[in-house]
């Protein structure tokens, strides 16, 4: 029997399966086709790549078990078994020695998969492990069918290189499961300038970007070096920060690698002329495993390829691969002592010493520590191991390495999450002075960040891209006083047309009584003036000209648009019950807290005194000890010395990071309303989503299946429903657009109760502090009380109050920031 087949070659190649995963196969391969031997290798592969078994040795595995009597049928499988591992990437340190890499023998079936390798499988892996869903009755989402085209000439090649690195693709279409985001659209991207890219959530930012990062699009330079930020969240658990950031420069780690292990045979030293002829054993197996390499390389690169592409230049790119693959083949079945010659040797030996010479390596570790230092590492974290770290700080790792690669187009989508305000503008400045002649195209929704790094902004609406001279902040200033002048030239327009077409009417009228002929000549000249109305110009500037003009026009003007805001579901806070007291809703009293007996205050004896109608806000980097503070004036922990009063029934809603990381994602929004609210009905809770912008389809889907900015909508709607007297909200505009933080600055405007709040967005802390105060300086009504609006800097666990204003503490931050580059 087949499944009998498979346990005996598991028992004879040694690999180790659970029982209850060899039953499960044995289910499967008595439903399958045996002879299809593509479809079982699919359907079990996943299996042994979650055994970690190498995949050479999978080969080898399979072309065993396809050769049996069970599986009769020719297979394509190369026996392998005898190939050696490929190189790491992994930079060699001081502290490590390199070491040859040795054959693999049938006796290392346990090897790990190095993550190259693993790679290779991934399409495998995700349709077996959507079968085997199916099989077990679980519903999986499909794998989304992209498809990105661009207009082509007769001339284009694939391999096109050029010079210049401009980037002008006219004609670009992209879809999504066959969702239009883009159609007919025209992206131009100019070195030396840094763009950013805006649009609300959902209309395809990041798939743009990802096209371009995994070149996609038809007709982009292959000579151009592009790096998105999300091609760098793979680490290595083992490695330290600083090796990590280093082995983003691939070419540079392998030419490290490769020097390292030659180094163990011939020395420090290049051979000279006299030891060219110098070959044993060892040098042959080293050369040899460095020249597969080299070809493995080409492989995974031919397979990344055809893994991307579809339609016809998905098939050519399968046909390179089958080629690649097959010379990887042949070149592994060749013994090293008889197939590598002198002349091999000496010419793989200077390559690599040729190319280690080209490379700082001091330069290169300066660097990467002056990007994590100025991304909030200390000395100690930099050389750390990245299973330390936690999401946050990983992020902080991709970007430092990122950056590090210096590309030729770099994209960063939402770079400033999980960044403190140091690290904000010590980014700002990085990208403002060091990034060269690269081309840099930003997702971000922190308008400040936006407006002081970009030079234009590329607007992604209605399908089409649309480019601004300016940063955000001047497109939207220039957008709106052009809607407000279109909007009175349609204006007077439509009063002026009215006027005609009474005109009109009145003397056709007159005509018609009194015979005039002459009346129907002033008619036809008011009609004339009528087909005149609208715009003289095109957006281009170029007067409008029918036969200029494709398609059919009932007038000789353009129509008058008027730009459309973009709409926002709004949110709306409950206003809540009164408390009928008149004092403080939080008195802190000389409060402190440490997390140890014997440890440092994480914050030193602090006072305050919280209003019923404050608005408090805590400032600093992280780590100084803003979410301790919010946890003790909350009462999560208790002070370990001082007082913190509370009123008895203050209702506080508490939103942070924690909270929304904490939602069961196997749940729908309103699955996890009813269960914190049982006495709640499904109406109810629908009905409570709207008041957040959460409607339709999204309060019934899988929380798992939403936005970032869905999840903290829903988080937040969760902290609503008490009707809270004080908002605590810490970190709260992360992965939020700019119109939902608008929507919310607008809602927080209008709420009653206090607001304490946290956050590195500028923007947002000058709308909720200093908008409303300057409104109030600006009411002459002298009854009105005035609000308590304060700002408080946090550092080192000390809590000092700030008079100055957000800009003047930003103005500091930024002066600390430049000083520490200059050391």
């Amino acid at each position: 029997m087949a499944s009998e087949q498979f346990k005996t070659e598991l028992k004879n190649f040694k690999i180790n399966l659970d029982e209850d995963a060899i039953e499960y196969i044995g289910g499967m391969l008595s439903d399958m086709t045996l002879t299809d031997h593509d479809e079982v290798r699919e359907s079990t592969e996943t299996f042994l790549v979650d055994a970690n078994i190498h995949d050479m040795i999978r080969s080898a595995f399979y072309k065993s078990l396809f050769s049996s009597k069970v599986f009769q049928g020719n297979t394509t499988v190369a026996d392998t078994s005898s190939k050696p591992v490929r190189l790491s990437t992994k930079p060699t340190t001081t502290r490590e020695k390199a070491t040859p890499v040795k054959p693999v023998e049938k006796e290392d079936i346990t090897s790990p998969a190095t993550p190259a390798t693993t790679k290779r499988v991934t399409l495998a892996e995700k349709r077996a492990a959507r079968k085997n869903t199916k099989a077990k009755g679980e519903t999986s989402e499909e794998e989304p069918v992209l498809v990105a085209i661009s207009q082509q000439s007769r001339f284009h090649t694939e391999t096109l290189e050029t010079s210049n690195k401009e980037i002008d693709l006219p004609g670009v279409q992209i879809s999504i499961n066959q969702l239009d985001l883009l159609v007919d659209a025209h992206l131009r991207l100019k070195p030396l300038i840094r763009y950013g890219l805006v649009g609300q959530n959902g209309v395809g930012k990041s798939i743009l970007m990802k096209c371009l990062a995994d070149n996609i699009l038809v007709g982009i330079p292959q000579n151009l070096n592009i790096l998105h930020i999300s091609q760098l969240e793979d680490f290595d658990e083992s490695t330290t920060v600083v090796e990590e950031v280093l082995s983003a420069d691939k070419k540079a780690a392998v030419a490290i690698r490769e020097y390292e292990v030659l180094r163990r045979v011939i020395g420090d030293n290049a051979p000279a002329s006299n030891q060219q002829n110098k070959s044993n054993q060892e040098l042959n197996k080293v050369v040899f495993t460095i020249m597969q390499s080299r070809v493995k390389d080409k492989v995974d690169e031919a397979n990344r390829l055809a893994t991307k592409r579809s339609g016809l230049r998905g098939r050519e790119a399968r046909k390179e691969l089958v080629k690649l693959e097959k010379e990887y083949s042949d070149f592994c079945a060749n013994d090293p002592q008889t197939f590598v010659t002198a002349d091999m040797v000496n010419t793989v030996i200077s390559e690599v010493f040729e190319r280690l010479e080209l490379i700082d390596q001091e330069e290169r570790l300066n660097r990467a520590k002056k990007l994590l230092k100025g991304l909030g590492f200390s000395q100690e974290q930099s050389t750390s191991l990245i299973s330390t770290f936690s999401g946050g700080w990983r992020m902080r790792i991709a970007l430092a390495k990122s950056l590090f690669m210096r590309p030729d187009i770099l994209l960063l989508d939402e770079p400033t999450n999980h960044l403190d305000l140091p690290a904000i503008l010590w980014l700002q400045e990085y990208i403002k002075n060091d990034t060269g002649d690269m081309i840099v195209v930003i997702v971000s929704h922190d308008r400040e960040f936006l407006n002081n790094v970009t030079e234009e902004t590329i607007i992604l609406k209605d399908k089409k891209l649309k480019y601004h001279p300016g940063n955000y902040q001047d497109w939207e200033i220039n957008t709106e006083e052009q809607r407000i002048r279109k909007q009175t030239l349609l204006d007077n327009t439509e009063k002026r047309r009215k006027q005609i077409l009474s005109s009109i009417q009145q003397n056709m009228q007159q005509a018609k009584s009194t015979g005039d002929d002459k009346r129907h000549g002033m008619v036809n000249s008011r009609r004339k003036k009528l087909d005149r109305l609208g715009m003289e110009k095109t957006e281009d500037g170029k007067r409008f000209k029918q036969s200029y003009r494709v398609g059919f026009h009932t007038d000789n003007r353009v129509a008058i648009e008027v730009e459309k805001s973009v709409k926002t579901a709004t949110i709306k806070i409950p206003e809540p019950s009164q408390l009928r007291y008149n004092g403080p809703v939080f008195r802190m009293s000389d409060a402190a807290f440490r997390y140890s007996k014997t440890g440092k205050n994480a914050i030193e004896p602090f006072s305050i005194n919280i209003d019923p109608n404050a608005r408090i806000a805590f400032i600093g980097p992280n780590g100084c000890g803003k979410s301790t503070l919010l946890n003790m004036l909350t009462g999560k922990t208790e002070p370990t010395s001082g007082q913190v009063y509370r009123h008895a029934l203050l209702r506080i809603g508490y939103f942070s990071q924690h909270l929304v990381d904490q939602l069961d994602v196997n749940l729908s929004p309103v699955e996890s309303m009813m269960a914190k609210y049982p006495e709640l009905t499904e109406q109810e809770c629908r009905a409570h989503f709207g008041t957040i912008g959460i409607s339709g389809k999204l309060v019934l889907q899988k929380i798992r299946s939403l936005s970032g900015g869905q999840r903290n909508r829903i988080a937040f709607a969760m902290i609503l429903y008490e009707r809270p007297h004080v908002l605590v909200l810490d970190e709260i505009t992360n992965h939020l657009d700019m119109g939902t933080v608008e929507m919310l600055v607008d809602a927080l405007a209008g709420y009653s109760g206090a607001l304490v709040a946290v956050s590195h967005d500028v923007w947002f802390l000058k709308q909720i502090l200093e908008a409303e105060s300057n409104e109030e300086e600006d009411d002459s009504d002298d009854d009105v009380i005035p609000s308590q609006n304060e700002v408080f800097t946090i550092k080192n666990g000390h809590v000092q109050k700030w008079d100055k204003g957000i800009d003047a503490y930003v103005a500091s931050v930024l002066r600390t920031v430049k000083k520490q580059n200059k050391v």
